[in-house]
């Protein structure tokens, strides 16, 4: 790859790691960020969780995976069901801090006219792309919890209102406890899971919204800006990459910063790229607005729910499956 006058807006999680990738290939990129957070970790929304895969990735940047996890959880607890999984959470903030590697950050927009490239890393703002045309989010919020009488070793998943609720294991003693809903309040729905009435106290909250629009439909992934005066290049889930039924955006987004280091010098071999990544993303964006409009589940459906659990590390069966789905439309 050539050298390049790049800048990257957005120094979170995505950002930062392409970041790395791109300075142990010899390009220098600066790093931008407006998102003026005022959470106690400095991330909005927090997702800490992820699935094995991560381990590679970050393996891939030059780092040790082992210096991040928090926690790993062998047990799903669906619906109240027991199932073997492998889940786990990772320090998000110091992996970012450490992708990094002591780069100044600069708050602010990027600067007009002062770069060849632009790299879109804004998550859910996508400030520097055209807007989506069939954009779809969903709002979700976070708490981190102390003292909750919650088992460390599982990870716990709960179905409904079009959403799940969710609990992912920090520490011995700590828990992010969460949702996501595009029917309801999402803060109502994790209320009435019952996964904040297991006592303890919550330390801390975040909302936001997340782009589950799919890759495929959140073209250009490439554009010119008339105003920046150069190319922008979107990745993450500035352009859709967000499973739509999961929401797991992180080992997604670090795979589409790989790709765009693959395919540096050709917009289109990077479009096709990243579309050929992630073919299964438009079936579960298609089940979910199915689901929104109040429609059956086919067996088609069952199928690719299976393959959802499946990739998170969850060992989902027909009749897992089946409950899943049952939950969703309630």
């Amino acid at each position: 790859m050539r050298k390049a006058a790049v800048a990257i807006a957005g120094a979170g999680m995505v950002g930062s790691y392409l970041h790395r990738i791109l300075e142990n290939n010899g390009i220098a990129a600066d790093l931008y960020t407006t998102n003026g957070l005022k959470t106690a970790c400095g991330i909005n929304p927090c997702a800490w969780g992820t699935s094995p895969p991560f381990m590679d990735l970050v393996r891939a940047s030059g780092l040790d995976p082992s210096d991040y996890i928090l926690m790993r959880a062998d047990k799903i607890a669906f619906q109240g069901v027991e199932l073997k999984g492998d889940l786990m959470t990772f320090n998000k903030p110091k992996l970012i801090k450490d992708l990094q590697n002591g780069s100044q950050i600069v708050d602010g927009p990027v600067k007009k006219n002062g770069y060849e490239r632009v790299i879109d890393a804004t998550g859910n703002a996508r400030a520097y792309l055209p807007p989506v045309k069939s954009d779809l989010t969903v709002p979700c919020v976070q708490y981190r919890v102390s003292g909750a009488d919650l088992d460390p070793s599982t990870v716990y998943i709960t179905y409904g209102d079009i959403g799940y609720s969710w609990s992912f294991p920090l520490s011995e003693t700590e828990f992010h406890v969460g949702g996501g809903s595009v029917a309801v309040d999402p803060a109502q729905m994790v209320r009435a899971s019952g996964l904040l009435d297991r006592g303890g106290r919550i330390m801390c909250g975040c909302s936001g919204r997340v782009r589950i629009s799919t890759p495929q439909s959140s073209t250009p992934f490439v554009s010119v800006n008339p105003e920046l005066g150069c190319e922008v290049w979107g990745v993450g889930e500035a352009i859709g990459v967000v499973a739509p039924i999961a929401g797991e955006g992180v080992v997604h987004g670090m795979r589409c910063a790989k790709i765009i280091t693959e395919c540096w010098d050709d917009p289109e071999a990077y479009t096709a790229a990243v579309k050929a990544e992630f073919p299964w993303m438009p079936t579960e964006r298609r089940i979910l607005e199915k689901l929104i409009a109040g429609g059956s589940p086919s067996v088609g459906d069952w199928f690719a729910l299976m393959k959802m659990g499946r990739r998170m590390g969850a060992n989902l069966g027909l009749r897992e499956t089946m409950s899943l789905l049952s939950f969703l439309v309630k």
